[in-house]
């Protein structure tokens, strides 16, 4: 019976939290007491987010301030240095609101020193990196110098030499950085200095900056690895071990072939290495780094270490087209729309004639069933807080069953619909707010060529039309001779030479398929380079793309196609000619699992 309730205990002490550790970490601190490592390290962990501070940032000025993460003395006082610094962060000002409990509490001198290091990075007064993103660990640089003091010690360059000054108290920290995160390789060289950056008196120690922005180029900086979200894709180091824990001391659930990486998608938030309940006697300052918990294409599972991932981007997707218009529309809507555009879900050209209206409106594009509202859009539809819903398609493409269920719930309804889907596109055409002088012309049953062109079109307040492939109706020929300018999505084999005859100023972007058309079209009719949407071109699945063009467009994005397990080599030369960065997949991995053929495309790129 001792023997049961032994191992009772032993399983109960196992599945203690790491709460109760930080707990008794805490309670260790009000005796004059440094809690262990991992304990510190959560609670400048959570400090760091706490203010939006990439807590590598925080970590690396703890350890410059204090190389031990300790604020009391084997004597139990708290530690303070020659020149005042109190604490675990050495904080200097005495000026804080309670100098006593910063000798005192650790948490709250946490807080304090990374209240300070926030200050210091939104003064206004010190110089940015391109536009000063929060996460890019580089932003922190000049705030990591001011923490420590805008002083000619903590110059970049030493001004005699015009040599990089390693002794600076903000490249010391760059070089803990790099200690406690192998692989992170940061550097200060891509700053490029010039002694001439600085101003240096004779007269006084401050160091003045005579340079307001460095513009670096993306690939050469590093962002913080606490911010990855589920659904994230990552790719691995090359020849990664994926985990059955968060630790170097857990075996290993699958081994990436050695001399590649693998894209995963993250499962959820970061955890804490937690090598010490594995093994005793580890210094866990050496693991102060994330965990993530991870899956690969082939269903397998397991947790990386974040200083491994390079992140590739995110997929949007659900078990249906619903749900991923729903997830499409909980990414570029964060806050809320006040209109929603909602299409068939079952058939698509009135949502590509819709695609240049939703930007326009700045509305998500849902989907519904014809005959009743789907469950996940109504949904979304409330988690919009959206006022607003236009319809696109007349009562013969979606019920007024469904636009009755809208108006139960005080929606203002607006339908866009004719007597066929190219009175429909004319309608939708003539509700856009706002119409540049240029048409586009898409075929109206051949949809890869009208979603290749949809973000553009949309972006830049370009109406779409639809036609047969050898005859325009009357309405539609009627109404493209309103515009000065048409662009024709998709060779003669979708739209006729006899129709491009009758054109205004026609331009046409045609390949010898779906995939060269899109890339003539990416490639010939360009958006921005920083990142693209990944959807098929597999028939009867373009739904995810359709959805996903608005947010293309709200991002400046072009839109890719793809198979669903390959991507054809003139879209990767696409890919590598427009120097693409990120992606977005459209759709589960069954509809466009390429991962791994474009992760390797641009990894060079990015890291290397």
């Amino acid at each position: 019976m001792k023997k049961l309730a032994s191992m009772v205990m032993a399983v109960l002490l196992l599945m203690v939290p790491l709460q109760a550790a930080l707990a008794e970490g805490l309670n260790q601190t009000e005796m004059n007491v440094n809690p262990p490592v991992e304990v510190i390290n959560r609670l400048l962990t959570e400090a760091a987010l706490k203010y939006d501070i990439p807590p590598e940032i925080v970590k690396a000025v703890a350890i410059s301030e204090n190389g031990k993460w300790e604020q009391f003395d084997e004597n139990g006082e708290t530690v303070i240095s020659d020149d005042g610094g109190i604490g675990l962060m050495q904080i200097t000002d005495n000026t804080r609101p309670d100098l006593e409990k910063l000798k005192t509490s650790i948490t709250y001198n946490i807080d304090e020193g990374v209240k300070i290091l926030n200050a210091k990075f939104e003064s206004g007064i010190l110089p940015v990196v391109n536009n000063n993103d929060r996460h890019v660990l580089e932003s922190w640089y000049f705030a990591v110098l001011a923490y420590n003091g805008q002083v000619q010690v903590n110059s970049p360059l030493i001004r005699a030499t015009g040599e990089v000054n390693t002794s600076a108290y903000q490249e010391e920290a760059l070089a803990e950085i790099n200690r406690f995160n192998p692989g992170m390789n940061i550097t200060s060289s891509v700053f490029n200095f010039k002694v001439s950056d600085f101003t240096y008196m004779d007269n006084s120690p401050i160091l003045k900056f005579n340079k307001p922005v460095y513009p670096i180029q993306e690939n050469l900086l590093h962002k913080s690895k606490y911010f990855f979200e589920a659904n994230d894709i990552l790719l691995t180091a090359k020849g990664a071990n994926l985990r059955t824990g968060p630790s170097t001391e857990t075996t290993v659930a699958k081994k990436v072939t050695a001399g590649t990486s693998e894209a995963v998608t993250v499962l959820g938030n970061f955890v804490y290495d937690n090598s010490n309940v594995h093994k005793s006697g580890l210094n866990m300052l050496y693991k102060q780094y994330p965990w993530y918990n991870v899956s690969s294409l082939d269903g397998k599972t397991g947790y990386t270490a974040a200083m491994e991932l390079k992140h590739l981007d995110q997929r949007l997707s659900g078990p249906t087209r619903y749900e991923t218009a729903a997830a499409i529309s909980k990414e570029g809507w964060k806050n809320g729309a006040d209109t929603v555009v909602l299409a068939k879900g079952t058939d698509f050209p009135d949502a590509l004639a819709g695609t240049p209206l939703a930007h326009q409106l700045n509305a998500p594009l849902l989907l519904t069933h014809p005959n009743f509202l789907h469950p996940s859009t109504e949904m979304e539809i409330d988690r919009l807080k959206a006022k607003k819903v236009v319809l696109l398609g007349s009562p013969g493409a979606i019920t007024t069953r469904v636009e009755e269920a809208l108006e139960s719930k005080g929606l203002t309804v607006v339908r866009y619909g004719g007597k066929d889907r190219f009175e429909t596109a004319i309608k939708i055409a003539n509700a856009l707010p706002v119409k540049g002088d240029t048409a586009v012309l898409a075929n109206s049953h051949d949809f890869p060529d009208a979603l290749s062109i949809a973000a553009y079109a949309a972006r830049n307040n370009f109406p779409i039309f639809i036609t047969r492939k050898s005859a325009l109706t009357p309405e539609i020929e009627l109404e493209l001779k309103k515009y000065k300018h048409t662009i024709v999505a998709g060779s003669e084999g979708v739209v006729s030479k006899i129709i491009f005859d009758k054109l205004n100023d026609p331009k046409r972007f045609g390949g010898k398929d779906r995939f060269e058309t899109n890339s003539l079209i990416v490639n010939g009719l360009p958006l921005g380079k920083e990142q693209a949407y990944i959807a098929t071109a597999s028939a009867g699945k373009f739904a995810d793309a359709l959805t996903g063009a608005v947010l293309a467009a709200k991002n400046n994005a072009p839109l890719l196609l793809t198979y669903p397990s390959s991507t054809p080599p003139v879209i990767q030369d696409t890919i590598k000619g427009q120097g693409l960065k990120y992606f977005n997949f459209l759709g589960g991995s069954d509809v466009t699992g390429v991962e791994n053929v474009i992760g390797p495309l641009v990894f060079d790129k990015l890291y290397k």
